[in-house]
């Protein structure tokens, strides 16, 4: 007798595939970019072009993509972009010509597809019927928290792979196979740091869940965890080339260690969006820009916004309830319920499923994979499923849906009138849970994949081209704003031809972002590798909170990781040289002449530019500074007090600046002439990674003047090459390479222990 052929893997693909489809058609329909959300326009897709023109530099010179000159004064990509916020599924498109516009849609496509399988993988290996695998496929990939990350591709292509790392926990629990995991764990590191790290530590919660389920009691539990943490540990090894980096990297920004609250979060609305994050589809209203999205999103006093994601269809709704009765209780699954709720709810232990920082409900996500695995089983058998439960369950879904957003705007003092329209919207979902519970009762499996559907469709749409906020640009204005500056680095060429001296000077180009970019965007100097003074970059680099002391109100910008120089003296400080502004904008600087136009827009000339740095004559300390005293930044050196001696006795009377200078990826190379020993201060941001050598012979750099680098200087002409590696990189190769003997070891074992 033939094995019957099952089709459920092309089905996934087939319904996944028209579920995206009903989400993109409207976009190519009309012509709206499929720009999701702020972030998406003005992080996300400039860094994208950023990863391009490094991989184009790669390319052309093999220059290691380590130091990037266009995010702002300059930054470390290897550890805060190129594994931060440019993830996996961009490295390909990044080797085409596509248009973000394009990319973006194919790389989402791709997502959804990634956390579709990825469960089904899971549900596979747990032994779920072939339509049940694709219910809950179908619920893990649309799920209210997959639908509205996908705003943040950086964060979306993480948490897609979540089901296939607990498929390689599940494979240890039950059968003590362990490569799989330690490969799962390398990839996860490899995929985000940041948020593995939530998801390692509610791994412990999820060992203790599925040893229970496996085995009904906690019998050699903890043995085998110690192991599966050494296994865990084998994992983070072999990434250390890659996340030792990052994590000196972020351990020096300031939002690490940033906290809210302790005890208790200063609104309402985290502890009702919580309560009502089961059955509402938060997605359709959290991010709407209306009020509301005041009900269902909560931004911290340091500017975190929070929203909470568990809803996960009807289904999940209607059938957590079953775990609490007799045929499905286990304590286990209320332990857990207690604990998330307590991490949840409690903002400091919140703050520390977010890595010390900032309260967040990010790591909820693992707590939506769970919960539909939870209830997977009630759904393959129907022996476990309670009816009677199941219809009030219904009914109370019912009313709470239709009742709490009435009831939470009255909580909160928000109008009635302003919220009606938007709220209509949660109404569409009432359908979807009086059908759904019919089939479930039923057990009309193919009736419950079709509501879900349905259901998924609807939602998706409304999260979606349904939001005015997510359809509000077109494509041809998307597109046109990466051509603004001319193609490529046009602009960059074209500024060579400006002064036969600027082959051999390093500058930066202040380029007004309200007239020139329409208001849209800091970070579109990324698409053009134009050195800038501007970016939107919360991996920023440590030494930009000393230049925020220069002058905060004329640094930072809308967020305290935003940054715009407007200070004439810093923008001085920082070698700008041009200034390209539109006709309703002024020029930048404090002695700057108008000398010619770029396109349709005037260009001034820095009078006062310094070419990379010179040498100073006076000092003071940061406790002497004050921000009204900009004017001094350029003549005196601002230090630490620990530095102010030394610095001090290095000090002449003489001031001269570089004759020549060239920025070439990670190198610099500049010459100075000098008729006394002295002291001088380059417009390169401060990092441990830089060293600087002059004349052949190291010199000791010190952070001054707003975190840029200064050293000692010699009579005569000096020959200064800077030259950068990221800091922990070649700790990170050693202990990578640890890890690979590690693992080599692990194998032989294995093979040993086979063949004996």
């Amino acid at each position: 007798m033939k094995k019957k052929i099952t089709l459920n893997p092309l089905w996934l693909f087939l319904i996944i595939s028209l579920i995206f489809g009903t989400i993109v058609y409207p976009y190519i329909k009309t012509g709206t970019a499929f720009m999701l959300g702020w972030d998406m326009r003005t992080i996300y897709s400039s860094n994208f072009e950023a990863l391009r023109n490094m991989v184009r530099a790669w390319q052309a010179d093999g220059t290691l993509p380590f130091w990037n000159w266009s995010s702002f004064l300059g930054n470390d990509f290897y550890s805060s972009k190129l594994f931060y916020f440019n993830d996996l599924y961009e490295y390909f498109f990044a080797f085409t010509d596509m248009a973000y516009t394009d990319a973006i849609i194919w790389m989402t496509y791709l997502r959804f597809l990634t956390a579709g399988f990825c469960f089904y993988a899971y549900s596979s290996y747990n032994g779920h019927s072939g339509t049940v695998r694709l219910c809950g496929s179908l619920l893990w990939a649309f799920c209210a928290y997959n639908l509205q990350i996908m705003r943040d591709p950086f964060f979306a292509s993480f948490i897609v792979w979540i089901p296939l790392y607990f498929l390689a926990v599940d494979r240890y629990i039950v059968q003590k196979k362990k490569f799989f995991f330690i490969f799962m764990v390398f990839f996860m590191f490899l995929n985000s740091y940041y948020l593995f790290y939530m998801t390692s530590l509610f791994t412990v919660l999820y060992f203790i869940w599925r040893w229970d389920r496996e085995y009904g009691n906690m019998k050699d539990m903890m043995k085998n965890a110690v192991i599966l943490i050494g296994y865990y540990i084998v994992g983070f090894m072999l990434s250390g080339a890659f996340v030792i980096p990052e994590v000196v990297n972020i351990l020096s920004n300031s939002r690490v260690g940033e906290r809210s609250a302790f005890l208790l979060y200063e609104s309402l609305v985290p502890y009702l969006d919580y309560l009502s994050g089961l059955f509402t589809p938060v997605s359709i209203v959290a991010y709407r820009n209306a009020p509301i999205s005041d009900i269902y999103l909560y931004t911290t006093p340091n500017h975190q916004i929070m929203a909470v994601y568990l809803w996960a269809g009807s289904v999940c709704t209607l059938l957590v309830p079953q775990l609490f009765t007799k045929k499905n209780y286990r304590p286990m699954n209320l332990i857990i319920l207690i604990l998330v709720s307590l991490f949840s709810l409690i903002p400091i232990l919140s703050s520390v499923m977010h890595g010390f920082s900032e309260p967040s409900f990010r790591w909820i996500a693992n707590v939506s994979f769970l919960m539909i695995a939870m209830v997977l089983p009630v759904l393959d058998d129907p022996k476990r499923l309670n009816k009677k439960l199941l219809w009030i369950s219904m009914l109370v879904s019912v009313i709470l849906l239709a009742g709490c957003t009435p009831l939470f705007a009255g909580i909160l003092n928000i109008e009635w009138s302003s919220v009606v329209s938007d709220y209509k919207l949660l109404l569409y979902c009432i359908p979807s849970l009086i059908l759904t519970a019919a089939a479930v009762a039923a057990d009309k499996k193919t009736l419950t994949l079709a509501v879900i559907i349905c259901e998924l469709c609807l939602v998706s749409h409304y999260t979606y081209f349904g939001n005015p906020t997510q359809s509000d640009m077109t494509k041809e204005t998307a597109d046109r704003m990466t051509k603004v500056m001319g193609e490529g680095e046009y602009f960059n060429g074209w500024s060579l031809g400006l002064d036969e001296h600027n082959a051999l000077s390093f500058y930066r180009t202040y380029i007004d972002p309200i007239s020139c970019y329409f208001g849209l965007s800091t970070n579109y100097n990324l698409n053009f590798n134009i050195k800038g003074t501007m970016i939107y970059d919360s991996t920023y680099l440590d030494s930009t909170n000393d230049l925020v002391r220069l002058d905060p109100e004329n640094v930072i910008d809308y967020l305290p990781w935003t940054f715009h120089i407007k200070n004439p003296d810093i923008l001085t400080l920082v070698s700008t040289k041009y200034a390209v502004i539109g006709t309703e904008g002024s020029n930048p600087f404090r002695n700057g002449e108008l000398i010619g136009h770029f396109a349709n827009w005037e260009l001034y000339q820095n009078l006062d530019y310094i070419n990379l740095g010179k040498t100073y004559t006076g000092i003071m300390t940061y406790d002497d500074y004050s921000p009204d005293m900009s004017e001094v930044i350029t003549s005196r050196v601002i230090c630490s007090k620990e530095d102010f001696d030394e610095i001090s006795a290095l000090l002449s009377d003489e001031e001269v600046q570089c004759y020549d200078a060239v920025a070439d990826g990670n190198n610099v190379y500049a010459g100075l002439e000098a008729e006394k020993d002295g002291f001088a201060v380059f417009s390169v941001p401060y990092s441990d990674g830089w060293t600087v050598s002059i004349n052949g012979s190291l010199v000791k750099t010190y952070r001054v003047n707003g975190g840029l680098i200064g050293t000692q200087v010699f009579r005569g002409d000096n020959d200064i090459v800077m030259q950068f590696m990221p800091p922990g990189l070649k700790t990170g190769v050693k202990v990578s390479a640890a890890g690979i003997a590690v693992l080599l070891v692990l194998i032989g074992f294995s093979l040993f222990r086979r063949k004996s």
